[in-house]
């Protein structure tokens, strides 16, 4: 009998001990309403939304040649920074935060699909008096690139699809109403267990600082609103008709990949839909190429800027380590 008194005892004190970390795992970080949020770009409200974008140009007047950047699922300007500031000495380049991400306002329902969010980038183009640019996708960005550029293919110069999803339609399974309490503390989890995996370089002596910079924005009320959302929102998105993508695209690839589902098959089927598109394999990076070769990145893509369309074969820089990001207005 006292055996089991202990035993019970054991099992209680454990399932204290426990309680503690899950109410921690499952309260909530938001604590931030979105017009009182620290930002560093300025906002283009679109339908009533009110869209954060960083935008630096060359410091010499005149008509650059405009880059619209987008970035991926979690992800915000910041993802643009060292891009940015290489590629702003001769374009102007313009970083968007996709509604309900990054210091992008948050409204409660509406659509979240990504052809939704296509339509609300173009959108902020007009507000920012972009008549045609030349996008870039990273990750989720890349589909809402190509949904860009297939339902206004006028308004693209090129397409630069950057460690992106295949944009593929993929069966989801419908939300149900219990779920939803679950979405932030499953959305946390995988943060967690996935956070390194998004670099090759998984021991960087800056990841800390680098994953505390995505981590900001999260705390804007209705973040998580946004993932929950966003789940019935894909669901209803068609499949994208590649044969509408014309343009000249750029494929930038990681070496080790570990982000995507079946990268390689990911990227084999990317090029299939697109095969007239030029893959630039990035060496020593993982899904966030951008920030871990920059200098790699940023001459491919002026590589692919440069040229005619096609394939474009040059000597790759040296690879290099990240850089300090300017300042950006």
């Amino acid at each position: 009998m006292r055996k089991f008194t202990v035993l019970l005892a054991a099992i209680a004190a454990a399932a204290v001990v426990a309680a503690v970390p899950a109410r921690k795992f499952f309260r909530s970080r938001e604590d931030t309403a979105w017009r009182d949020a620290e930002r560093p770009g300025r906002i283009v409200t679109v339908d009533g939304v009110g869209l954060h974008y960083v935008e630096q140009a060359p410091p010499v007047g005149g008509n650059a040649p405009a880059i619209v950047m987008i970035h991926g699922f979690g992800g915000n300007t910041y993802s643009f920074r060292h891009q940015i500031v290489d590629l702003a000495q001769d374009y102007r380049c313009v970083a968007i935060d996709l509604k309900g991400f990054g210091y992008s306002e948050r409204p409660d329902g509406g659509d979240y699909s990504l052809t939704a969010q296509a339509r609300l980038v173009l959108g902020a183009m007009d507000g920012l008096d972009i008549g045609k640019a030349t996008l870039i996708g990273q990750s989720m960005g890349g589909e809402v690139v190509m949904r860009i550029a297939e339902m206004a293919p006028e308004r693209v110069e090129r397409i630069i699809l950057a460690a992106s999803v295949p944009g593929r339609k993929v069966p989801i399974a419908p939300r149900l109403s219990f779920m939803r309490r679950l979405v932030d503390p499953i959305a946390r989890l995988v943060s967690v267990r996935s956070w390194k995996r998004l670099f090759y370089d998984q021991n960087r002596a800056d990841l800390e600082q680098v994953r505390a910079e995505y981590q900001k924005p999260g705390r804007i009320y209705g973040t998580t609103r946004t993932f929950w959302e966003m789940w019935e929102g894909i669901r209803h998105d068609e499949q994208i008709d590649f044969t509408r993508l014309t343009q000249p695209v750029l494929i930038l690839w990681a070496e080790k990949e570990r982000i995507l589902l079946l990268p390689g098959q990911s990227l084999r089927w990317l090029q299939a839909q697109l095969p007239h598109a030029v893959t630039e394999h990035i060496p020593l990076s993982g899904h966030m190429l951008l920030e871990e070769q920059p200098a790699v990145v940023n001459a491919a893509i002026r590589r692919f800027l440069d040229s005619t369309g096609e394939e474009a074969i040059a000597p790759k820089p040296k690879l290099a380590g990240l850089g300090q990001p300017q300042r950006q207005s």
